[in-house]
């Protein structure tokens, strides 16, 4: 009797387990694939080139007409889709570096807001000042992702951004295709309409198959750097600055894995000036996630630790920038500190101990230093990991705070601020590098 209503309770619950899966299994496919309509937005820019996406209500042959900003007819060019869809990915060719073009996207089943559409291709001027937009887990639709918008838009007084930059959970709370319009295309809308966003996937991104999907990066180096043969790891060059974005959720973060390998190379033949990467779990922090957890994230912390970051230093990276973590913190200049918190040594991690300056030279081999900034509060502030608020030693500046981070670069000195929600200054550093000889 008992071991029939025990088989007959375990049947069940396996037939409610089996429709659970089946069910999930269904949300992630309707969600990942779900049509959604989507505004023209800018993707893949180089010096030469650009791309236009979007999505129309029907198929049909969509068309971007452009042309100089200072020349009077929008319709002196035009490009358009090869055959009928609804997923329009136009790409234009043919154009000149630091050079501004307006554009008109023309469509017969999707009303397009056309007002003050323009775009700019990259710059290859090693002398430019640049202004980078860095945004992290930006991807809740609230007051809190507004004011940071405005605030930062307040900051800047009218100056463009050159390079704009997403640390990863860019659509909470799945990465659907309607979490990225709810989350991303409607609160920064107009900001689309003439800057080329340039992201990285975070773990909430990839709850969906959306990401890739949605988001055209260079992969045959077109845009700087060598090239990946993935969208996974990527990098390109704007003015003085090399970039490199690296997926730290879906792709292997092995020491000798493909990301690691390209890494390498590409950091091997970079010649600019700056360089800032790019990804979404922070190699330390104590914020809303713990590093010294391999528990935590599933040890993408640490593997990003341990096996990625000697490469950056290796090579001399002087920013890395990741999210995740829902708090605003920063290291010191350092380096060398790939173990768990309870082992770092201020005089053998820390290259530089002032709180805003640094000196650094201007060859990449001995490497000189690394800032590790984690701004994961674009969206939301949270709580730390404990009551105490412990600060990871090796990020001495640590907040519990939201906003952005602008970085103002030029041909010797790097500026990082931090602007609060409400547009007041939490943090600000400034790397100069100079013309001196490198030491050890």
């Amino acid at each position: 009797m008992f071991k029939k209503i025990a088989k007959y309770t375990l049947l069940t619950l396996l037939v409610i387990v089996v429709i659970y899966g089946i069910g999930r299994i269904s949300v992630v496919m309707y969600d990942s694939y779900l049509f959604v309509e989507r505004q023209p937005y800018l993707q893949n820019a180089t010096e030469h080139s650009i791309e236009v996406m979007w999505q129309s209500e029907e198929e049909e042959v969509g068309c971007v007409q452009y042309a100089k900003e200072n020349v009077h007819s929008i319709t002196e060019q035009e490009v358009c889709d090869e055959s009928s869809t609804r997923y329009h990915h136009v790409k234009i060719g043919g154009l000149k570096p630091a050079t501004n073009y307006k554009y008109t996207v023309v469509s017969t089943s999707l009303k397009i807001d056309n007002e003050g559409r323009y775009f700019t291709t990259l710059t290859d001027d090693q002398n430019a000042t640049q202004n980078i937009w860095v945004l992290g887990d930006s991807g809740n639709h609230n007051s809190a992702q507004a004011e940071v918008r405005d605030a930062m838009m307040d900051y800047l007084k009218g100056e463009k951004i050159n390079v704009w930059l997403m640390l990863g959970d860019n659509a909470y709370r799945s990465g659907t295709q309607k979490q990225f319009n709810r989350g991303l295309f409607e609160p920064y809308k107009e900001i689309l309409k003439h800057n080329v966003l340039w992201p990285v996937i975070g773990n909430h991104d990839a709850r969906r198959w959306a990401f890739y999907n949605i988001f055209s990066l260079p992969t045959e180096g077109e845009a700087g750097g060598i090239p990946s043969g993935s969208e996974k790891y990527t990098s390109f060059n704007s003015g003085n600055v090399h970039f490199v974005l690296l997926d730290s959720e879906t792709e292997d973060r092995g020491a000798s894995g493909d990301m690691a390998t390209w890494l390498k190379k590409d950091l091997s033949e970079n010649k600019q000036l700056w360089t800032i990467a790019i990804f979404h779990h922070p190699p330390y922090s104590k914020g809303s996630h713990d590093t010294d957890s391999y528990y935590d994230s599933r040890g993408r912390m640490v593997q990003m630790r341990e096996n990625i970051v000697p490469i950056l230093e290796q090579y001399d990276v002087d920013v890395v920038l990741s999210g995740h973590s829902h708090v605003y913190e920063r290291s010191l200049l350092s380096h060398k500190q790939y173990d768990y918190s309870d082992t770092f040594d201020v005089k053998k991690h820390v290259v530089q101990d002032d709180l805003h300056n640094y000196r650094k030279c201007n060859t990449k081999v001995p490497f000189g230093g690394t800032i590790y900034n984690v701004a994961g509060s674009s969206s939301e502030d949270q709580h730390g990991i404990n009551p105490f608020n412990v600060k990871h030693p090796m990020m001495p500046i640590s907040f519990f705070s939201t906003g952005s981070l602008l970085i103002k670069t030029s041909p010797n000195e790097l500026v990082s601020t931090f602007v609060l929600r409400d547009g007041q200054i939490l943090d600000k550093y400034t790397i100069t590098k100079s013309t001196e000889v490198c030491k050890e």
